[in-house]
């Protein structure tokens, strides 16, 4: 028995020996701040306790300190979100049922409401609090469903998630990823086992273009399908003309720039991972290296380099992972995000487009806007912003929840002051 399936066994356990003590009840947690919202996370100080004798991912019903029914989710006294609530309907129990029913009502979406099989084999299934699963993502890649988990309750009901997914997609294989940040925070070790030789790398569409995705080695869940409109998007601004892709990945915004025309692309990435992915790719689509040329290099000093060479282009994006971990991190992303931008934007020629992009969802769009602005002064340009957007519609957010509201694409056209 693997450490994985032994640590789920012995939780099993714990909530069952927990249930039959209580007659079926869940423990019980006390909510002793005054909650103002019914937003699905309550941190650590708003709770009484911590409740010692409780596993982390434990679920249990929360109530306030005068007997109010709060709701029923996932405690973990390691995290600082102690509580997920997952429903706050006195009514319905979170079991099989319950997950049966929230994957369905998110399968629904994307299927009969998006209706994305038409266009795509890659999208986002699950979107934690956007479809009222807090601590959830699900992927789907042609016949594999990625799950990146955040929160040790969710690690915990794996079965009743994996139960529920096949349900839906029964020929798919069931990958499970968690970074080593939110293991710490959760103080669980929640990384499932690597997928078999013959699964572990999958080939996805996305309108003409067809890109590898390795789903052990990539980052989150190993593709961005959050960025699959504006793939799109700037791939039509981009015929016949010349594109930076900055921070490229594996060349998605690459390769569907090159496969609508462009006239030529430069791409770069520090990772030499990605970019023998992205090589991959851009083979895969036919595309030729004088067309798509991917570069390993430090963005920042690339563009160093374009202006003191003043090489100018007619097109860029600039799609940086997270910079912002924490609230401390934001002040440094902000001047990260001025400093690429101001880069870009003095490697543009005169109308040049740019594609500005953050993904990290401690900055808010008036922020980003706001450090886009001070790259503009600073590079004596005009930033004539004509389009504003997030993710695809696969991946909502609750209006209760506007963290989910995470990527910022700022589209704008560069000009001389």
């Amino acid at each position: 028995m693997t450490s994985h399936s032994r640590q789920d066994k012995e939780l099993r356990t714990y909530y069952k020996r927990m249930e039959e003590r209580s007659g079926g009840a869940l423990p019980r947690v006390t909510v002793r701040a005054q909650r103002h919202s019914d937003h699905p996370w309550v941190f650590r100080r708003m709770l009484d306790g911590p409740y010692e004798d409780l596993a982390p991912g434990a679920l249990v019903e929360a109530y306030t300190r005068d007997e109010r029914f709060v709701g029923r989710g996932i405690y973990n006294k390691n995290s600082e979100i102690a509580l997920r609530l997952l429903t706050s309907d006195l009514g319905e129990n979170i079991d099989e049922g319950f997950f049966k029913r929230r994957i369905a009502e998110a399968v629904q979406l994307r299927h009969e409401v998006l209706r994305l099989p038409d266009e795509t084999d890659a999208y986002r299934v699950i979107h934690s609090e956007g479809d009222r699963l807090s601590g959830l993502v699900v992927d789907r890649f042609a016949n594999a469903l990625v799950l990146e988990l955040f929160s040790a309750g969710m690690f915990a009901q794996l079965d009743w998630i994996t139960a529920a997914l096949k349900e839906q997609f029964p020929s798919a294989s069931v990958v499970v990823r968690a970074d080593h940040r939110s293991e710490k925070l959760e103080g669980v070790k929640m990384d499932g086992p690597p997928p078999p030789e013959e699964l572990r790398t999958q080939v996805v569409l996305e309108g003409r273009a067809r890109f590898q995705v390795d789903l052990r080695r990539g980052h989150k869940t190993g593709f961005f399908v959050d960025q699959r409109e504006n793939r799109r998007r700037i791939a039509e601004l981009c015929q016949g003309m010349d594109l930076f892709d900055g921070f490229c990945y594996t060349g998605g915004f690459s390769i569907a720039a090159g496969l609508a025309g462009a006239k030529q692309v430069e791409a770069v990435d520090l990772d030499e991972n990605v970019i023998a992915c992205a090589e991959q790719n851009r083979e895969l689509n036919g595309l030729p290296s004088e067309q798509v040329h991917f570069r390993h290099g430090n963005v920042f000093d690339v563009l160093r380099e374009h202006r003191t060479a003043n090489r100018l282009f007619s097109r860029m994006v600039l799609d940086p992972a997270k910079l912002a971990i924490t609230r401390d991190d934001v002040p440094k992303a902000l001047d990260a995000y001025a400093d690429m931008n101001r880069l870009g934007m003095q490697c543009l020629a005169d109308g040049g487009v740019l594609l500005s992009c953050s993904c990290t969802g401690l900055v808010g769009e008036e922020d980003f806007l706001a450090s886009l602005r001070a790259a503009a002064s600073e590079a004596r340009k005009e930033l004539q912003i004509f389009r504003v957007c997030g993710a695809t519609p696969d991946h909502p957010w609750a209006v209760r929840t506007p963290e989910g509201r995470y990527l910022k694409a700022v589209y704008s056209r560069v000009k001389p002051l």
